[in-house]
């Protein structure tokens, strides 16, 4: 009766204490948790699609394998994708392709399945080209639940199908796009912040996958690669890189609008240019974000040096007072 007494007694306090627990990680999890979650519903709302993580992958997924030169001539074998034979009954063999063989054609997902081939089950996607019998196989190398786990965790770190573009997130942002007015953040012609018109949309690359032809009202017109929700972007780390989304380059606002400067100011922020005097918000808007920010304060104040490449740009108190070019 007393050993009861006693272990009673142990889980009351341990109850009672509990709530003045503090957990770090929980807390720094949670605020990832919520900037991923703001990131995705940012991008699609930009985007016009819906972001689709590896794990939630289905059969009728459209993916395009796109032009890629230096893959298209390389005499290698191929291993991310093979196809497979059947040699007898309950025999299957395994034939490597070349990329060439895949480049510029449109597959779509027919069956996902987990196969345990040797020591460990592992997931298996199969696809088939639209309008053809071609019929190709990649091994995940991982079961999609270890996905699952890996998106559940506090790397957020996306995971995707190789080579290979989602053919929707293209469709979709043209369906959205295609000759509407935006504002280009990049120069087109001799300035950015222009207004531009959408001419051209196609496919990119593997880690960008749209491709957007913009011009301007004098006709000059830039080619820029990016994407909008990110599904099947492998490269995605949504709380630690710095990515290449469609807010970095394209605005749907005049981002004139926002800004509270001088006119002469706004002129060279559009040339990227800066000048002694600038507030920490135009030499943002001018020259972007640094590679790093180094930081000191004392009694004098706050003082900062932005890091671009091979130049330097100083910082009292939010005010640019020099910068300098070390080439």
């Amino acid at each position: 009766m007393k050993k009861l007494f006693l272990i009673g007694l142990y889980f009351l306090s341990f109850n009672a204490f509990s709530q003045y627990d503090v957990n770090i990680n929980k807390e720094q999890k949670n605020i990832k948790r919520e900037k991923k979650e703001e990131d995705i519903i940012l991008r699609e709302k930009l985007g016009g699609c819906d972001f689709i993580p590896l794990h939630d992958y289905k059969p009728g997924m459209k993916f395009y394998f796109p032009n890629d030169e230096y893959k298209i001539k390389s005499n290698y074998s191929y291993d991310n994708y093979y196809t497979i034979s059947q040699i007898k009954k309950n025999r299957f063999e395994k034939k490597s392709i070349k990329y060439k063989d895949v480049a510029g054609k449109v597959f779509e997902i027919i069956k996902i399945e987990d196969r345990k081939e040797s020591y460990f089950e592992d997931t298996y996607v199969i696809l088939k080209q639209i309008d053809s019998s071609f019929v190709i196989e990649h091994k995940l190398s991982f079961k999609t639940q270890n996905s699952k786990e890996d998106w559940n965790s506090d790397t957020w770190r996306n995971r995707g199908l190789p080579d290979v573009v989602y053919a929707k997130e293209i469709d979709d942002f043209k369906t959205k796009y295609l000759n509407k007015e935006l504002y280009a953040k990049f120069p087109v012609g001799d300035k950015k912040f222009k207004k531009v018109k959408v001419v051209e949309i196609g496919a990119g690359s593997e880690k960008k996958p749209i491709r957007a032809v913009v011009k301007d009202e004098e006709g000059n017109t830039k080619q820029i690669d990016f994407y909008t929700c990110g599904t099947n972007v492998s490269s995605i780390d949504f709380i630690n890189s710095t990515y290449d989304y469609m807010e970095k380059y394209l605005s749907i606002e005049n981002p004139k609008n926002n800004y509270k400067g001088i006119d002469d100011n706004w002129e060279l922020i559009c040339e990227s240019n800066i000048k002694i005097g600038f507030t920490e918000e135009e030499l943002l808007l001018s020259w972007g974000k640094p590679d790093r920010i180094n930081e000191s304060e004392n009694i004098n104040g706050e003082r900062k040096q932005y890091v671009y490449s091979n130049q330097y740009v100083y910082l009292k108190d939010g005010i640019v007072t020099s910068f300098q070019n070390t080439k």
